[in-house]
């Protein structure tokens, strides 16, 4: 899957982190996405790369560990564009977001 035409897809949509926080994703604007949450509204960027690497390893591994370590500072959001594609699910402790069905 290619990041940057499936967060093009959420441009004006709000996404639920895994522990409920609203994001909001503003605008492409170069290698990154501008994100809004209650503490930045006018938005923050994400480096696309950061979500494309959690992306393609969701496709590898049908699992991926949401925190800084494993997918960057801005986890909370990378964890709510893999928890808001079809086929997933979440879970807590440690927060992961798992694939359901095999992608086509």
């Amino acid at each position: 899957m290619n990041a940057r035409d499936y967060l093009a897809s959420l441009v004006g949509q709000e996404l639920e982190t895994l522990t409920g926080r609203t994001n909001r994703v503003l605008r492409l604007a170069g290698e990154d996405v501008i994100v809004a949450t209650s503490r930045s509204p006018r938005g923050k960027p994400v480096p696309i790369k950061w979500v494309q690497a959690a992306l393609d390893m969701l496709e590898r591994q049908g699992e991926v560990v949401i925190d800084v370590k494993t997918v960057g500072y801005r986890s909370a959001f990378v964890g709510a564009v893999l928890a808001s594609l079809p086929g997933t699910k979440t879970a807590l402790g440690p927060r992961r977001v798992f694939r359901t069905m095999r992608s086509a």
